[in-house]
């Protein structure tokens, strides 16, 4: 083969990788909307206290740890825990949204995200209000964003 077609066909695999690489970009304004609309639509469940809704926010294969290190395994369990904490210590519970702090994506359907929120009114702690730091890893499974797998931290004072 002549130096040319060497130079021809090193040009015709980087233009290649170039295209897949092309075809995998995502629209990071579109995908940030959608997620932190379910963000929000995770928030608007929590202070209706319905623990269905809530749970239609997660994959059906989610895993999910709490700020004291609970572990709950799919959705139909991360339903159940919400059903049991918003009848008895979570029923007056008000939950906001500080920060969408961060997306990252790993991949085009999949992203991790950092979360501040808050959570006054839990009867175990009255008067009190609490300040957490989620992660949460999203994947897009059908065209709509879940949560697959999360951690809440407690922020203790002076973390920013």
């Amino acid at each position: 083969m002549k130096i040319s077609n060497y130079i021809l066909i090193i040009i015709s695999l980087v233009w290649l990788c170039g295209l897949k690489a092309h075809s995998q970009q995502i629209d990071t304004a579109k995908e940030n909307t959608a997620i932190k609309q379910l963000i929000k639509n995770y928030e608007d469940a929590w202070n209706r206290h319905d623990p269905k809704g809530l749970a239609d926010n997660y994959t059906l294969d989610a895993t999910w740890v709490n700020w004291f290190g609970a572990y709950y395994k799919g959705r139909e369990d991360i339903e159940v825990h919400y059903q049991q904490v918003h009848i008895t210590y979570f029923k007056a519970t008000h939950y906001y949204t500080r920060a969408v702090e961060d997306i990252t994506y790993t991949h085009p359907d999949v992203a991790i995200s950092h979360v501040r929120t808050g959570l006054d009114g839990d009867e175990r702690f009255p008067g009190q209000t609490f300040e957490f730091r989620r992660m949460i890893i999203l994947v897009k499974r059908d065209g709509v964003w879940k949560i697959f797998a999360g951690q809440n931290a407690k922020l203790e004072k002076g973390i920013k």
